[in-house]
């Protein structure tokens, strides 16, 4: 007979035990089954999801419980950000404007505006650097939207402490759908390119005497083999497997390593050009002199990790590399005027890279951990 071996004890209490857990729901949160007929079926299924109104998904931008919403929050802390950025870099020159105003009569305002304009030129092709970083760790992004991401979140560098622009930048992509993770290792990888680089380019023209210091040759050629093989193609893979996380093989090969190169020339002559403008240099000797000596500065500058944006340890370089050629006043003018410059420069960059950005999502979306890399 059906049911024959069914005991009725245990049938019982499993009756019981449905019966509380039914009384335990809320009658508004009961679900009713469907039967195969289409009809619904009065019993209650005890097993199925109860929503809960707290955790309920709300329309965006709607205010929570305690009246903030997620985008406004990250909407005053990148105005915090940006704020801060303008009052550490304007502290930076705290008590030198008379002295900058006095370089700046004595630069005039064309050179000054092209050394302006060389700097901006400058900062363009480390954007598209960092851009082709982002590609190759399976991030594509827009040139203006990668622009405004980079640009902006370099601004960082002139608060206290090495993490912000790094922080920024990633905050700043996962706006734009890329990872923090990515973002966090296309910087450390532009950084490592754009330290050694100078330290290569610098070292090359301080050995073969375009420089004039007290420093042995060999001591120049050592840290020239040092910048190469700090930005060789085996070591970049390395640190961006070893950032990018497990499972991840980043793609930087030999042609890689040219056209970084060939961009990061272009960058350190920009910048010279620059600082020969200020200097009023004319001399192609005196363009490689100024070439190598910033280099070597803006190197030095990065390496003084507790200094932002590298002040004081890139002016004083700066100083000691040109000081021989031009004299020790006019090439501290020069240091001075270039650091006004970069700071203008940055500023305008990152403001005219952040107008002209397509339009970011309001909240981002959920990230993996570990990025696709193509």
């Amino acid at each position: 007979m059906p049911g024959q071996g069914r005991h009725p004890a245990r049938t019982g209490r499993r009756h019981r035990v449905r019966q509380r857990r039914s009384a335990a729901l809320p009658r508004r949160d009961r679900v009713p089954r469907r039967t195969g007929r289409g009809h619904h079926d009065p019993r209650i299924d005890a097993g199925a999801a109860v929503p809960d109104p707290d955790r309920a998904a709300r329309p965006r931008g709607r205010p929570g419980p305690d009246g903030v919403t997620r985008d406004r929050i990250l909407l005053a802390a990148r105005i915090g950000f940006v704020l801060l950025t303008i009052g550490f870099a304007w502290w930076g020159f705290n008590g030198r404007w008379h002295e900058i105003a006095d370089a700046v009569l004595e630069t005039g305002p064309l050179h000054l505006l092209l050394a302006i304009g060389l700097t901006v030129g400058g900062l363009l092709g480390t954007a598209l650097l960092w851009r082709h970083l982002l590609a190759h760790l399976g991030a594509a992004v827009p040139r203006r939207d990668a622009a405004a991401i980079f640009l902006v979140g370099q601004l960082g560098k002139y608060i206290p402490g090495s993490v912000w622009t790094f922080a920024a930048q990633a905050q700043l992509g996962r706006r734009h759908d890329v990872p923090g993770r990515v973002s966090v290792t296309a910087s450390a990888i532009f950084l490592l390119i754009h330290t050694f680089s100078g330290i290569l380019l610098g070292s090359l023209l301080a050995g073969t005497g375009v420089l004039e210091t007290r420093v042995a040759w060999w001591w120049w050629a050592a840290a020239a083999v040092a910048g190469a093989a700090l930005v060789s193609p085996p070591v970049v893979r390395r640190v961006a497997d070893r950032l990018a996380g497990r499972g991840t093989v980043a793609r930087f090969g030999i042609g890689d390593l040219i056209l970084t190169m060939s961009v990061m020339a272009a960058v350190w002559i920009a910048y010279g050009a620059a600082v020969a403008a200020l200097l009023d240099a004319r001399d192609p000797d005196h363009l490689l002199l100024a070439i190598g000596a910033f280099a070597l500065s803006h190197a030095a500058g990065v390496l003084m990790v507790l200094a932002p944006a590298g002040i004081g340890a890139r002016e004083g370089v700066l100083i000691a590399l040109l000081g021989p050629t031009f004299g020790v006043g006019p090439a501290a003018a020069a240091a001075l005027l270039a650091r006004v410059v970069h700071a203008s420069a940055d500023f305008a960059a990152a403001a005219v890279a952040r107008a002209v950005a397509h339009p970011a999502r309001a909240e981002p979306q959920r990230e993996d951990a570990r990025a696709p890399v193509g």
